[in-house]
């Protein structure tokens, strides 16, 4: 899905408001690249934060609101009253900020059901059910 957001052009990243082009969602590192395996191709845009070893995929506003995830798996939706790091287009690798996928005219957004998917196989695979979780 394709959005129409200021991407930063400059050569720093910038903070952008989540929930209003589109919600990100922040998966801790370890878990993230099996998702990315998962999703392969379908992927839209994800940032990787090598600070704070996460990455973060960008979704539909408002597409997560139901989700839920074992707190211990770590995974966050942020949505309006959060910000985000976004680097500019041109950044795929460290310092800093950069894209783990790019973010390419046409595959902006990351499907919200595939994502969903992809991270609850990844959490039951990765670290098992736990008890009262829902996994």
């Amino acid at each position: 899905m394709t959005v129409t957001w200021p991407l930063p052009s400059g050569p720093d990243a910038v903070l952008l408001p989540a929930g209003q082009w589109w919600d990100a969602v922040r998966v801790p590192i370890y878990l993230g690249k099996d998702v990315l395996r998962r999703l392969g191709s379908t992927s839209g845009a994800v940032i990787r934060d090598p600070y704070g070893c996460r990455l973060y995929w960008l979704i539909k506003p408002g597409s997560a609101r139901e989700w839920t995830f074992p707190e211990f798996a770590a995974v966050q939706v942020l949505s309006t009253a959060s910000w985000v790091t976004v680097p500019p287009r041109t950044r795929l690798r460290p310092p800093g900020p950069h894209w783990a996928v790019p973010c390419c005219p046409g595959a902006t957004l990351t499907s919200t059901g595939q994502l969903h998917e992809a991270l609850h196989a990844t959490i039951g695979r990765m670290l098992g059910p736990r008890e009262g979780s829902s996994l």
